[in-house]
């Protein structure tokens, strides 16, 4: 069913980027890294035999045909790929990123002279110049999916070839001009196929993956790359009917998937092993072209934030998470530090409304003030409960075992309408409505679908006669590729009906992001409230939800979290680490005052860990019968084993004693529950890297587990994903200007972030940006983007490879290998690597090696049967599907130990919950030692370098004297045997000593 959104998008492609980033973005380069293999780069041979163009890491190069030094022609930060030159050698034309949508440029080949040729908010793809040189063909969504579109250069001209409800893409000219080549992906066919006078026919049917084709120099047939079961090959395939593709490349050579280049003489250039390839015209000779490139980096160093992580003193409360204005506006609830508090607007300490360890979050008024419905998860699953503020009894509304979230009343108080969890598909949440009970004692009804699920929807919010909903959603560009925009879904209450368009007047965005962005419609019908481009804006509409006039920019300032009081007089909102609220008719903002701290939980008692070995994180052997003397959180000395001390005594004299883990890669929400932070620790791991969070959300959870009220590990945290214009996740915030950024970065200085988070689509120049400035606080960036990132400062890349905007990874072919460029980037930039091989097949590939790692005690406590079975469906049909993924594995696991003897630094993450919290960490650990890591490498990294990577590696990481007592008691020899890192006895975070059976309670 096709959703119809209310739009709130405008083309604002052109300025996103002002001209201040230039002038803070001169630097000068000191570290230069010469290369003479490039991972999945693209080549284009010149007209005349002489020269090739290269697109190595983004940036096109050019270099002699017959080898040599490359030389780079356009900018680092334009992300151009795909070069292809023009009949008459004088242009070449490519594909950029550079303004944060791709769009065709062409430049001279001595780098002078650029043109764009496409303009606006759609993307446009893998050009090909026609034979006469007057037209560009490409690739484009403009349509709605991925077609095949002409430019005619001298009038502008734009025409559609291809309209399909499939992808068509990577199109290719014959070389008479009359036949366009394509590769499309349909529902129905997929396959190669020729266009030729307005029809077009089905060359090969095929479910292999297949790269960009080029014609033969006879015009009888296709070269492309192929990819199936995990290998490449390069094929030809002639036009004609009948005749089967033939391989023309080597057994296990790795092909990249870009169109090859057909020279005058009927030899073709391509690239695959990392290298440019020539073959001459009836494929019997290969030769390799010898050349070389230069990248320069700027690396520098920067002071990092200062950490006291076992400071007694009080610390703010800056985790208000989902404040709500009750309906007389005198009061405002939301959860902090574990509970739901009470706040009387005008006094500036809260009261607590629950008092345990469990979650109680996203709050809700009843309309008449007298309830509030919440979630919780003290029946053992996340349910909805309501508490009747007049007697204070609480009551447990839904008892499911799938998790609910963002309940709200409808107008008339007698519904409640929430998001369930879809555990069948990552991500998806269904929406439902519940009835309110007349009276206490008449039960509650059975709740009801209301419509199809949503990937990460926002907060549902009633019209105000009840008989719409309308959510923030995810509205995509296209099937090829998963980025849209989040816009307005307006949902029929009552179920069964499609959502409902309404298209303001003046042009609009995408809302910043989707998890409490709005829309939240006021009680009266009157407003739409929102937040877009980080501002909130309130949209003036009929109680059907139809525009009657322009929005209204509502703050100067970052917003979030709008909650509109019974009389739709006044927003309260969250305006970073305060409370603030807007009269609607006078536009004056007041702060509402908020005195509100906490304590971390610290031991005071001594403790003494008798440990019979001691691995400390930093060298290859064990100590043996040793106690460890805490004083409090720290550790006082390390000594032999003396029976007798004062305090508090752990008997591992039986077992290891080792540094607590890191979990370098994870993302959390409430959905969990209280029991995560007991996963974490019952599986090892007492500091975890929160790499993409609701940042409310998230430093609830840190300080409620600081505080001791919810058991947890150390979290070292960042907000929302810093995106571009598109985007996917819900917790990824559209970032479309300089300014936006800066206030993003404001908010992660107020926050406390440990760390900032660029994602796929934010262009290159806003993401230099953002390591200035992120630095110049103290804090590291990561990303998916190796280079030009690591040029620019960027401290860290995520994945071995990952969602890319290009549809192919520059850091890892389609058979998980590395070459030079990647190499040598990491190794010798210092740039800190989380390769999440687990997530990459690893998982898959191990637990179907060791199906017992899916009876690991801490994994069968904490995941019911239902998660459990349908893990192992996706985990079946992944391996069915994707039969390369376990396939090359093993090429996977190894390229871990390539990187770390090329002196790479590398830590180990996986992307939980895309796989399980917990277990996944452990697996990964086996991945590395299954490619030929020792486990000593595997554990310091997923120690001391995990440390030393947050910024805490003088505090913890390692066993010394000083540091605090993050450790951990197995029962074996992880030194030796990587598996019994699995068997935890004993969890020690903070000299908080936690032994599994507790854990496991």
């Amino acid at each position: 069913m096709k959703l119809h959104f209310v739009l709130i998008r405008f083309i604002l492609l052109f300025g996103m980027l002002g001209v201040s980033v230039a002038r803070t973005l001169a630097q000068s380069d000191s570290l230069h890294i010469t290369v003479s293999e490039g991972t999945n780069m693209g080549v284009a041979l010149s007209p005349d035999g002489q020269s090739v163009a290269i697109d190595l890491q983004g940036t096109i190069w050019l270099l002699p045909a017959k080898g040599g030094v490359a030389r780079a022609l356009t900018d680092f930060r334009d992300g151009a790929h795909q070069p292809t030159w023009s009949p008459d050698g004088k242009r070449i034309a490519y594909s950029s990123f550079r303004d944060g949508t791709f769009h065709i440029y062409s430049i001279k080949p001595d780098g002078s002279d650029l043109q764009k040729h496409t303009t606006g908010e759609f993307d446009y793809r893998e050009p090909n110049y026609s034979p006469d040189g007057n037209r560009l063909v490409f690739s484009s969504d403009q349509g709605g999916n991925y077609n095949v579109w002409e430019l005619t250069l001298k009038t502008q001209e734009l025409k559609q070839i291809t309209d399909n409800t499939g992808n068509e893409y990577t199109p290719s000219y014959s070389p008479d001009g009359k036949r366009i080549a394509y590769i499309a992906t349909r529902p129905d066919v997929s396959g190669l196929y020729v266009w030729e006078g307005g029809k077009e026919t089905l060359i090969w049917k095929t479910t292999a993956t297949l790269g960009a084709p080029a014609w033969t120099k006879d015009g009888a047939s296709l070269i492309l790359q192929t990819t199936a079961s995990g290998a490449t090959s390069l094929v030809v395939k002639a036009i004609k009917a009948g005749i089967e593709p033939t391989v023309i490349s080597a057994t296990q050579e790795d092909v990249f998937p870009f169109r090859p280049s057909v020279a005058a003489d009927g030899s073709i250039w391509y690239t695959a092993d990392g290298a440019i390839k020539w073959k001459n015209a009836d494929f019997s000779q290969t030769k390799k072209v010898a050349w070389q490139a230069t990248l320069s980096l700027n690396r520098k160093p920067y002071t990092r934030k200062t950490y006291l992580l076992d400071n007694p003193n009080p610390r703010p409360v800056k985790g208000i998470r989902a404040p709500v204005v009750s309906p007389d506006g005198k009061a405002i609830v939301f959860t902090a530090v574990g509970d739901l508090y009470w706040l009387d607007i005008g006094t500036p300490t809260p009261k607590k409304l629950t008092d345990d360890a469990f979650i109680e979050a996203d709050p809700c008024f009843s309309p008449d003030g007298r309830y509030i419905v919440f979630s919780s998860d003290r029946s053992g699953s996340i349910n909805l409960w309501v508490r009747d503020l007049k007697t204070g009894q609480d009551r447990q509304m839904t008892n499911g075992s799938e998790e609910v979230t963002t309940p709200i009343f409808s107008p008339d108080g007698k519904r409640i309408a929430y998001f369930l969890l879809d555990r069948a598909a990552f991500g998806r949440s269904v929406l439902h409505t519940i009835d309110m009970p007349a009276s206490e004692d008449q039960p509650f009804s059975t709740p009801k679908k209301v419509y199809d699920p949503l990937f990460g929807p926002g907060v549902p919010s009633w019209s105000p006669d009840g008989k719409q909903i309308a959510v923030s959603a995810l509205d995509v560009y296209s099937s090829r590729f998963r980025e849209g925009l989040n816009q307005f879904l307006i949902i029929p209450s009552q179920g069964g009906g499609a959502g409902l368009e309404m298209k303001p007047d003046s042009a609009g965005q995408t809302l910043s992001f989707r998890g409490r962005s709005g829309p939240s419609w006021s009680p009266d019908g009157r407003w739409m409230a929102y937040v877009l481009d980080g501002f909130l804006w309130t949209l003036p509409v009929t109680p059907e939800g139809k525009q009657t006039a322009p929005p209204i920019q509502r703050t100067k300032v970052l917003a979030d979290n709008m909650s509109w009081t019974a009389d739709s007089k006044t927003l309260v909102y969250l305006a970073i680490d305060s409370l603030k609220q807007l009269d609607i008719a006078t536009n004056r903002i007041t702060s509402i005052p908020l005195d509100f701290t906490y304590q971390v939980k610290l031991p005071t008692e001594p403790t003494i860990i008798h440990a019979g070995k001691l691995f400390d994180g930093k060298t290859n052997t064990y100590r043996e019968n040793v106690d460890i003397i805490l004083e409090g959180t720290r550790i006082r000395a390390i000594e032999p084993h003396q029976a007798g001390r004062k305090g508090k005594l752990v008997d591992a004299s039986k077992l290891t004693v080792m540094p607590g883990l890191w979990e370098m890669h994870t993302h959390q929400s409430i959905l969990s529950g209280e029991k995560q932070g007991r996963i974490w620790l019952s599986h090892g791991i007492t500091s975890i890297r929160e790499t993409g969070a609701d940042p409310y959300d998230a430093l609830e959870r840190r300080e409620a587990w600081d505080a001791g009220v919810r058991v947890g590990p150390r979290s070292f945290y960042t907000g929302t994903l810093n995106e571009g214009y598109r985007l996917y996740y819900g917790l990824a915030t559209s970032i479309r200007s300089e300014s936006q950024l800066r206030m993003e970065l404001d908010r992660a200085k107020r926050l406390d972030y440990d760390l900032l988070k660029c994602y796929v689509r934010l262009p290159d120049r806003l993401q230099q940006l953002a390591a200035e400035l992120a630095h110049q606080i103290g804090i590291p960036v990561t990303s998916h983007e190796l280079y030009p990132a690591v040029k620019y400062d960027i401290d860290g890349v995520e994945h071995s490879s990952a969602t890319s905007r290009r549809g192919f990874s520059l850091k890892l072919t389609s058979t998980n290998h590395i070459y030079g460029d990647v190499l040598a980037l990491v190794a010798k930039s210092g740039m800190n690597m989380t390769p999440t091989t687990s997530l990459q097949g690893g998982f898959s590939y191990q637990t179907q090696r060791d199906t017992s790692l899916l009876s690991y005690k801490p994994f069968t406590h904490f995941y019911n049967e239902t998660y459990r079975n349908n893990l192992m469906a996706q985990l079946q049909t992944m391996r069915r599907m994707m039969p390369g993924a376990v396939e090359n594995f093993k090429t996977l696991a190894q390229n871990v130990k390539k990187f770390l003897d090329a002196g790479a630094r590398m830590t180990p993450g996986t992307d939980s919950p895309l796989i399980p919290y917990g277990l996944s960490l452990q697996v990964e650990l086996q991945n590395w030692v299954e490619g030929g890591v020792t486990p000593f490498q595997t554990l310091r990294a997923a120690t001391l370098w995990s440390a030393e990577a947050a910024g805490v590696g003088k505090d913890v990481g390692s066993i010394e004297v000083g540091k605090l007592a993050d450790l951990i008691a197995v029962d074996g020899d992880p030194l030796n045997k990587i598996r019994d890192t699995m068997n935890v006895r004993y969890t020690i975070k903070n000299g908080n000593v936690w032994p599994l059976a507790e854990l496991l309670k």
